[in-house]
């Protein structure tokens, strides 16, 4: 009777461990199938990706300027900052391709666009031939805007769209970025304004400088060896720091009331008397 329960003890042992095999080879099975499935999938995606259309894009709407930066479809910048013998400047629009590098220079098709009020020839020039050079995923198209006189009254936009050639396609079209005003993004469209007007710097800190005018702005620059045009760039930019900036407001009041000491009272255009807070 022992023997006999021994015995089938010992069977159903077997018969327990010998599933338990089978299964673990089952289950090991399965992850190589679904594994090679996958690689499969993965290599199918990317013949897919490999022979869609190569489209091309302003990339500053998809990757900011610098870390932290907006994303934008539009920017500006004004000759007021510049020296008087600076007759023009060189804009460098970033384009990129969303698609293969090529091992050629491939041709980008660029309209004005009727919205323009700059005025091709007058205002600005392009290049006779845009092209993507050969092994580049990202390039850029040189705008050359001139400083003309009118443009110490007036301000004027370049709108540029990207169009479909042989080369590229222009399938990225926009996005929206805010669903209750349903304001948009463009990937194909860029405007760029530009004037010769000096308008307050997007850095200029009223809080420390006080109202802001030409003379302040450029004398406070002369006395202290700085350059106006970095009082438009971000307030991240070198030499925009919070303990910087309140040196220079500090550094320009205390000129001004050693000025007035000696009987030098600065003035605005105006007639006003110069004034840091």
């Amino acid at each position: 009777m022992q023997l006999n329960m021994w015995c089938h003890y010992q069977i159903r042992k077997l018969i327990f461990k010998t599933k338990k095999v089978i299964m673990k080879k089952i289950l090991i099975l399965s992850i190589l199938l679904c594994s090679l499935f996958g690689l499969t999938s993965c290599d199918k995606e990317e013949i897919e990706t490999y022979k869609a259309t190569d489209n091309i894009y302003f990339p500053l709407a998809v990757f900011p300027a610098y870390n932290n930066g907006p994303l934008i479809d539009s920017t500006g910048f004004s000759f007021s900052f510049d020296k008087a013998s600076i007759t023009g400047r060189v804009y460098m629009l970033p384009i990129r391709v969303q698609g293969k590098v090529s091992a050629v220079d491939r041709k980008i098709k660029v309209s004005v666009d009727p919205a323009s009020t700059a005025v091709l020839g007058t205002h600005f020039s392009l290049p006779e031939n845009i092209v993507l050079h050969a092994g580049k995923e990202i390039d850029s198209i040189p705008v050359t805007v001139k400083r003309t006189l009118d443009l110490k009254d007036k301000s004027v936009t370049l709108v540029l769209n990207l169009e479909e050639n042989e080369f590229f396609t222009v399938n990225m079209k926009d996005k929206v970025t805010n669903v209750l005003t349903q304001k948009k993004i463009n990937y194909t469209r860029f405007k760029l304004t530009f004037t010769d007007k000096l308008m307050q710097p997007i850095s200029w800190q009223t809080g420390t400088f006080g109202v802001f005018t030409a003379k302040k702005l450029f004398l406070m620059c002369d006395l202290m060896n700085l350059e106006p045009e970095m009082f438009n760039l971000p307030t991240t930019a070198p030499g925009l720091s919070i303990p910087e900036v309140l040196y220079y407001g500090s550094f320009m009041k205390r000129y001004l009331a050693d000025q007035k000491a000696n009987g030098n009272t600065i003035y605005e255009e105006d007639g006003k008397e110069m004034f840091f807070p």
